[in-house]
């Protein structure tokens, strides 16, 4: 499903999407909490598999691109705002 994903080779590009990526993932995992407070109801279940696999999607393109950075850019990185190590 990846292969198909160009992603870029300057570092910084790399940088940004990585970037981009622990946004996108932290604003899923935002409006998830926030529907799962408010949900009352099991008929939501299905929701829930369309967050978790959008939120799969984001986790696994973001480890493609930890994969082309540098280790020690990946630790700075998760060091700033990154929660994948909850």
């Amino acid at each position: 499903m990846y292969y198909e994903i160009k992603l870029p080779t300057d570092i910084d590009k790399l940088i940004g999407c990585y970037m981009y990526l622990t946004a996108k993932i932290r604003a899923l995992w935002v409006e998830y909490v926030g529907f799962v407070e408010t949900a009352m109801s099991f008929e939501s279940t299905f929701l829930y598999r369309v967050v978790f696999s959008e939120m799969e999607f984001y986790e696994d393109l973001r480890v493609k691109v930890t994969d082309r950075l540098p280790e020690r850019t990946v630790k700075q990185l998760r060091g700033l705002d990154d929660y994948s190590s909850w």
